[in-house]
């Protein structure tokens, strides 16, 4: 009987995570990347426990731990530095009830993911040109005039996914009104905790990603058309953010000599109708882009490439199966993905408030809920230990 070969567009956290995902169960993939190599665009990355679940089951989790710091205490502090609330995973941890989280450089992960693909399965270089959605086949014609045929296509190219917009229609990405930089210094103070502290319509993070290197991101609220990113200069973007008065802060920041290869970003959702047509699916940010502000942007990735191999697995023996199969990945991610989404836009949108007495009240309410550990442990588990 003939196994279902699937094509994947997009060398990302999605599509090498799918492709990972098939190799183990000896189904037939490739992927097509348009970087010339691999290419890990970014700076820090948050591997929550979910995420790192589903590298466990595929293999690669103890890979990514050994590049990485282990994610064991999350701060969050008011702008002058005042601790409000303590996020401690370590009793559940030590319960069983979720994986250990991680705190990784992006380039890491990809590398890792990247690793544990057979050789020729990534093909980096190539555009796509055109997509034809058969009755029996999927078939892909490149600029280079190469043509690739498949039983399934799947979309893992991004927010900005050239096969969302071929196949689905084109969906805007939806503009959450504020905007992101990152970056990566020494982690001179040898921080162990993630610590976030809030401001007054922004927010910056301190991640340690190893034992040397602070993963530091931000947010600030920013009209649309504007174009104020506050990286004209290192000097700039101190003065920007000169309303947190934490010392850590500080040494970070001191680090910056200019704003040369600083990252920044619009805070972006897809809130996208459909994520299968055919032979075509979608997963990872090319289905649902999700705000950064939980963390669950590759968790959610890895999690659709993992249901989306189990559900072509069963069908691997009848592709007349597929559309069933298809539909199936579908039920089981769409309420999962809604629900992350949905509590991201909520933090963001609390954590951007910008006037003096919401703030206020903001810190208040974070104090408050610090008080009840049980009920943040009960919340963090049914977020943390989603199984596949």
């Amino acid at each position: 009987m003939a196994t279902i070969r699937t094509l994947a567009i997009g060398g990302g956290i999605g599509g090498l995570s799918l492709a990972r995902e098939f190799i183990i169960r000896g189904l037939p993939v490739m992927v097509l990347e348009r970087a010339p190599q691999l290419n890990p665009v970014g700076a820090g990355i948050i591997m929550n426990p979910n995420a790192m679940r589903v590298l466990e089951a595929n293999g690669l989790a103890d890979a990514v731990r050994q590049g990485g710091w282990p994610y064991m205490i999350r701060e969050t502090c008011d702008r002058r530095g005042n601790l409000l609330a303590i996020r401690d995973y370590r009793p559940l941890y030590s319960g069983g009830k979720i994986s250990i989280g991680a705190l990784v450089h992006r380039a890491h992960l990809l590398h890792v993911l990247y690793e544990g693909l057979r050789s020729g399965v990534v093909r980096f270089g190539v555009r796509v040109r055109k997509i034809d959605l058969l009755p029996d086949a999927v078939r892909v014609e490149t600029d280079q005039g190469e043509i690739f045929e498949a039983d399934l296509l799947v979309g893992a190219d991004g927010i900005h996914s050239q096969v969302r917009d071929h196949v689905f229609g084109v969906t805007e990405p939806l503009y959450m009104g504020y905007r992101s930089h990152r970056f990566v210094v020494e982690n001179n103070l040898g921080m162990e905790n993630f610590t976030e502290f809030l401001g007054r319509g922004k927010r910056i993070g301190l991640v340690p990603i190893s034992k040397n290197q602070l993963y530091v991101w931000t947010t600030f609220n920013s009209p649309i058309e504007s174009r104020e990113f506050a990286m004209i200069s290192a000097d700039r973007f101190r003065e920007f953010f000169g309303e947190f008065k934490d010392e850590r802060v500080g040494t970070a920041f001191s680090q910056l000599e200019s704003t040369d290869g600083m990252i920044c970003t619009d805070v972006e959702e897809i809130r996208q109708g459909g994520w299968v047509k055919e032979r075509a699916a979608l997963l990872g940010d090319a289905a649902h882009a999700v705000t950064p502000n939980i963390g669950q942007g590759a968790g959610m990735a890895m999690e659709d490439a993992a249901v989306l191999a189990q559900e072509v697995d069963a069908a691997r023996d009848d592709p007349r199966q597929l559309p069933e199969a298809l539909g199936r990945y579908v039920i089981r991610r769409r309420p999962r993905v809604e629900n992350v989404m949905r509590l991201s836009r909520q933090v963001g949108a609390e954590g951007q408030k910008s006037n003096p007495i919401a703030c206020w009240f903001r810190n208040h309410r974070i104090r408050r809920a610090d008080r009840n550990a049980p009920r943040m442990l009960e919340e963090l588990e049914r977020l943390l230990a989603y199984r596949i």
